[in-house]
């Protein structure tokens, strides 16, 4: 059963549906490449000017949550605090999804910030295509600070 399965999995993996799964995880890699260095103008390039960023943090102490939404001018000047420490957020095995012009990416991730960890969690990036370009429609994410991997 699960072999003719295998076979139209495979069959559905053309060339073109693997060329846009590596043309959304480019748009995906650039937005953690700009908040690895902080490029606010990069963040912008790769949203559309009404995308929205939702951040779940959960507190330490008593698993509260705390909901924060931003504009992407708002993720933009997060960007540019002067004297920001060095980020390194990293996704892992994402999940890619692909309906003509929709996407999302979901992934586990890791955040470090000044070489030291911050949170993990799950980012979750919605995707649409615009004028023949992949945008960030919404970029949403888990600050689980308990039990992330060292």
């Amino acid at each position: 059963m699960l072999k003719p399965l295998a076979a139209a999995l495979l069959l559905l993996a053309t060339p073109a549906a693997a060329a846009q799964r590596d043309d959304v995880l480019a748009v995906v890699e650039a937005a953690l490449r700009a908040v690895n260095t902080g490029d606010a103008a990069l963040i912008e390039q790769v949203m559309v000017p009404e995308a929205i960023s939702v951040a779940q943090n959960y507190n330490k102490a008593d698993d509260s949550l705390r909901t924060r939404t931003m504009s992407r001018a708002q993720m933009a000047e997060s960007f540019r605090t002067p004297g920001r420490p060095p980020v390194d957020e990293r996704i892992q095995n994402p999940t890619v999804l692909i309906q003509r012009d929709l996407a999302h990416v979901w992934s586990p991730y890791t955040i470090d910030v000044g070489g030291k960890r911050l949170h993990c969690g799950i980012d979750s990036f919605g995707l649409a295509k615009v004028d023949g370009a992949w945008k960030l429609t919404s970029l949403t994410w888990t600050a689980e600070p308990n039990g992330c991997p060292k």
